[in-house]
């Protein structure tokens, strides 16, 4: 009941966002969201194994840039110029704690998690090569979310839930159809992430504190 009462609060809530007045805010929102979700469609189209890498890797990270730029210049750019450093301190344990505590729950609750797909190609190069321009395009979709809709007297709370659940959904493509799971495993994390985002206003270090917990998830694939 809980799950299906945030689903109806998103829904509610893009309805809502449609009919912002502030023309910026509205085409940020709407347009990270096509650009997620376009991301996801790439594995469909006729490119090569290689192109398709490339293109992936840059495609979130420019876009979302782009989209936020031009949209909400001062305000997305705001993120980039703070680092609080005591905040990484805590927020690197906290946000892996949170993730790992989650999927312990479902594990216990529903069986083994489904895992990442990418574990099927991963590779030492990908990690440092590959990933952390693919988890900053991530970052940036989120803080796109995060930006647009407190710009319009959402809560951080709120904003941060509808976030978490889109930014859940949009690995559908990676861990199939699993909602559950989703929620319960990916939604934390994301929560925490923006929870780290918001305290340290900065976007630099909830990308790291993404890429070190998703490092530890990488690491079980090169076992």
């Amino acid at each position: 009941m809980f799950f299906l009462f945030i689903i109806q609060r998103v829904a509610i809530t893009l309805k809502d966002v449609f009919k912002m007045k502030h023309k910026s805010t509205t085409y940020l929102f709407i347009l990270t969201l096509v650009i997620g979700l376009t991301y996801q469609m790439l594995p469909y189209t006729p490119l090569s194994d290689f192109v398709l890498s490339i293109i992936g890797t840059v495609w979130n990270v420019i876009l979302a840039f782009g989209a936020g730029y031009f949209l909400l210049r001062r305000t997305f750019l705001e993120q980039f110029k703070h680092f609080r450093f005591i905040v990484l301190l805590w927020g690197v344990p906290f946000v892996i704690l949170t993730g790992v505590f989650f999927s312990f729950i479902y594990a216990a609750i529903f069986g083994q998690p489904t895992t990442n797909s990418i574990g099927e190609t991963i590779t030492v190069q990908m990690v440092f090569l590959q990933v952390p321009f693919m988890l900053m395009g991530e970052e940036l979709l989120s803080t796109n979310l995060l930006l647009a809709l407190q710009k319009k007297g959402f809560s951080f709370l709120w904003s941060s839930i509808i976030c978490s659940v889109l930014f859940a959904l949009w690995h559908i493509p990676a861990y199939g159809f699993h909602p559950a799971q989703l929620l319960i495993t990916l939604m934390p994390a994301r929560l925490a992430l923006n929870f780290v985002w918001k305290k340290s206003n900065s976007v630099w270090v909830s990308w790291i504190c993404h890429f070190l917990y998703d490092g530890l998830g990488f690491i079980s694939f090169f076992r």
